[in-house]
């Protein structure tokens, strides 16, 4: 179910709806439930998926990110949500690639900040199959930095070799461990430590970064403004694990969203619980 059929329900149910401050969405599983779309058919992207083209596709894409994609994302972040960045002088010292990681509570936003956060460096970002599995849509993805999960041994060898490629570009990397998107969330949910190998691998920096939100001075009853913090880097070899790299990150976040506080325009409520749901120190 979307989170637009649970408002649906809300509603029925005289929940109050986002537009009249807050509607509440109960969940089973914070590490697997996703509330941002409807599920698409997936292809599979496996060993004879394309990661690379050539010089033409090559220069596609640039125009495509420098010309059309990149101006769309600060327009829509700045005019629909009021985005401000801070700590983006954390990331000055950074000479080659390095990965960013963030928590996942929008769909096109998310798409769009890390480009604004790395500005004027390109950013690339890992993304699930169903993103080039849509018409048009497919080959459209890669150009802005769409790199997919690969879906075989063979699909994931080469979503490795991708990586290795973006990083060599000087490309930053996202990722968003959280995976599913959780939308206007103001808590961080727990995550595995998968996706915290590839720093590790690659030998390079990993850096956090977390979306909170406040409330409008204005039109209160309309969707949060957001505000990005950017942390410091971690650099290859301040961690031994990507266990303690995943806990160095995830408490950032968590620390960012104690200290500045995130309106919370939408609960989440495990269901059969009578008591809102308490993660990562915070009441939901």
């Amino acid at each position: 179910m979307n989170l637009s059929d649970l408002v649906n329900k809300n509603k029925k149910e005289n929940i109050a709806s986002p537009r009249e401050a807050r509607c509440t969405v109960e969940f089973s599983d914070d590490k697997n439930d996703d509330f941002a779309s409807r599920s698409r058919r997936a292809d599979a992207v496996d060993g004879s998926y394309r990661y690379s083209h050539g010089a033409v596709w090559q220069l596609s894409s640039f125009v495509l990110y420098r010309m059309i994609a990149t101006p769309v994302a600060y327009c829509f972040c700045r005019v629909r949500f009021g985005v401000k960045i801070k700590g983006k002088k954390n990331l000055r010292g950074l000479r080659g690639g390095y990965f960013l990681y963030g928590n996942h509570t929008q769909g096109a936003a998310d798409a769009f900040i890390p480009s604004l956060i790395t500005f004027p460096r390109r950013c690339d970002i890992v993304c699930g199959r169903e993103a080039v599995s849509i018409p048009v849509v497919k080959h459209i993805v890669p150009m802005v930095g769409g790199i997919p999960l690969g879906s075989t041994v063979g699909g994931c060898r080469n979503f490795c070799g991708a990586l290795e490629e973006s990083l060599a570009s000087g490309h930053a990397v996202t990722i968003y461990p959280e995976a599913h998107i959780w939308p206007y969330c103001n808590f961080i949910r727990d995550y595995p430590s998968g996706s915290f190998m590839y720093p590790g691998r690659f030998d390079v920096p990993a850096v956090g970064f977390t979306v909170t939100y406040r409330r409008r001075m204005i039109f209160k009853n309309r969707p949060p403004l957001i505000t990005v913090t950017v942390g410091k880097p971690v650099m290859p070899g301040e961690y031994v694990t990507r266990d303690e790299l995943r806990d160095r990150i995830h408490g950032f976040m968590t620390d960012t969203v104690n200290s500045n506080g995130s309106y919370e325009y939408i609960k989440y409520r495990k269901k059969d619980s009578d008591n809102s749901a308490n993660i990562g120190g915070f009441t939901a």
